[in-house]
């Protein structure tokens, strides 16, 4: 799967993760009246939105890198993060609510008109920056965790924004929340996708094999490659690929690629490495597994 693929693949989920989200959302409103407060009902449905949307999402980084291990953590991860980070968005929305109602717009009118859509959306852009943060969060990435923070904020600020407008403007449309969820989760998809390129150290292209043509974006300090499904590039059905073959190490704006144990090889363009700094378009050999080095 290819860059640019992958953000499709990103964006299609999110759009999944808002459909997921709209009966929930729904359910939860169908109960307002059992809520004892307000703030007590915002809570429970920044939960139910946030765990929804980052169960679904949670899973996009195992789907990409087809890694089947990886998807059932990342759900579980998404709805943990998701639902934590759906009520603090809530509760931020809600403060700025009252921020907004009590200092800057102090007429009805303005309020109703700019001040509730803007609170909201803040809300939202808190919820869609925690949800950014799932797959840096499973797999314990500073370097994940602040792609999620830059692509799920402005994912989801933006998406927000969308999501308030629609309901703003067409109230009497019955599906306009249900349009709204579906576009703010393609939107935190997309952004995240982007960060996660723009980020990105250099990618490596596989260019034989199974998943021939499968691109991987360097991005976290340390990349473990192999056999084992705790991997971060997963060499499944390739020969004389052991669990712990090789790793690479981010320096700076420098991709490293090291061999674990000297009894298995690593080659960088036909030659025996331990260790080797990557250069355009080098040729990794790793088992049966060939690479090509190259920056996006």
């Amino acid at each position: 799967m290819s860059t640019s693929m992958k953000k499709l693949v990103f964006t299609f989920i999110g759009l999944l993760a808002g459909l997921a989200a709209w009966p929930v959302s729904e359910t939860v409103l169908y109960f307002q009246t059992q809520f004892s407060s307000y703030l007590i009902f915002s809570i429970c449905m920044g939960v139910a939105f946030g765990s929804v949307m980052g169960g679904v999402l949670g899973s996009s980084e195992g789907i990409t890198l087809s890694i089947k291990p990886k998807i059932l953590p990342g759900i579980i991860t998404g709805i943990v993060v998701g639902a934590f980070g759906g009520a603090i968005g809530f509760i931020i929305g809600q403060g700025s609510l009252f921020i907004t109602n009590e200092w800057i717009f102090h007429s009805n009118k303005l309020f109703q008109s700019y001040g509730i859509p803007i609170s909201r959306a803040i809300g939202w852009a808190f919820l869609g920056m925690f949800i950014g943060t799932i797959e840096g969060v499973r797999s314990l990435s500073p370097a994940k965790i602040r792609v999620g923070i830059f692509g799920g904020f402005i994912g989801g600020i933006v998406g927000g924004c969308t999501l308030e407008l629609i309901k703003f403007n067409y109230p009497d449309l019955i599906f306009a929340r249900l349009i709204g969820l579906i576009i703010m989760g393609g939107l935190i998809g997309l952004f995240y996708g982007l960060f996660e390129k723009r980020f990105s150290v250099g990618v490596l292209k596989l260019l034989n094999g199974k998943l021939k043509g499968k691109e991987y974006l360097l991005i976290q300090k340390k990349i473990k490659i192999g056999s084992s499904k705790k991997s971060d590039i997963f060499l499944f059905e390739y020969k004389n690929v052991v669990e712990e073959h090789a790793y690479l190490t981010l320096k700076k704006d420098d991709v490293f690629i090291n061999a674990v144990d000297k009894k298995h090889r690593v080659l960088v363009n036909e030659i025996k490495i331990t260790e080797h700094k990557l250069k355009l378009d080098d040729i990794v050999q790793v088992g049966s597994s060939k690479f090509l080095f190259f920056y996006k």
